[in-house]
């Protein structure tokens, strides 16, 4: 007859579970729900960082390319130094860094029916925010006139309002091919 382990005594099922990777994190930003967001806070100091330099340039009166290449550059230095650290001590505890990335993405295809792109709720939404996107990038550059700043901004923009459409658009299109299919081939 062996002795029974008290209500004090560790549990041997805490040592032998898997990884949660929607489990609070330390170094994860999360959301109400607990689950980790894509944004890092190895990411968010580095775009905090990145701000913070913009504002003590503009009080130092540094000239504007100086200044975004700064702000640019040390946050991106503070962005991979602070995700370095994390994934060494990821590491360290014998997890994966990558292990919430996987999964995450795991967790769209599945809930997309295996596809891992974005899938809006709403894809007119989604069109007219890159419409006006367009529009702001069109807007900005002729406000500006043509510089290499303004290219630039009006670049990025437009990438973003591209993104925007197409992704409105593929979801229009696999929101049409599902109800084409029928409901049974859609739940599959």
């Amino acid at each position: 007859m062996g002795t029974r382990p008290g209500p004090d005594a560790p549990s041997h099922d805490d040592q032998h579970q898997p990884h949660d990777p929607y489990a609070k994190r330390p170094g994860y930003v999360t959301g109400v729900d607990g689950r980790t967001d894509t944004w890092t806070t190895a990411a968010v100091a580095g775009i905090v960082t990145g701000v913070a330099v913009l504002f003590v340039s503009g009080l130092l009166q540094a000239p504007t390319s100086l200044a975004y290449a700064a702000a640019a550059v040390i946050g991106a230095v503070v962005w991979f130094a602070v995700r370095a650290r994390r994934r060494a001590a990821d590491r360290r505890a014998g997890r994966s860094p990558d292990a919430v990335a996987r999964a995450r993405s795991q967790a769209i295809a599945d809930a997309n029916g295996g596809r891992r792109f974005f899938v809006a709720q709403n894809p007119v939404v989604v069109i007219v925010m890159g419409g006006i996107f367009l529009v702001l990038a069109v807007v900005q550059l002729v406000a500006r006139g043509p510089s290499v700043v303004s290219v630039a901004v009006a670049v990025v923009i437009a990438a973003s309002a591209v993104y925007f459409v197409v992704q409105g658009i593929g979801t229009l299109v696999v929101q049409r091919r599902e109800r084409s299919q029928g409901p049974d081939v859609a739940e599959r």
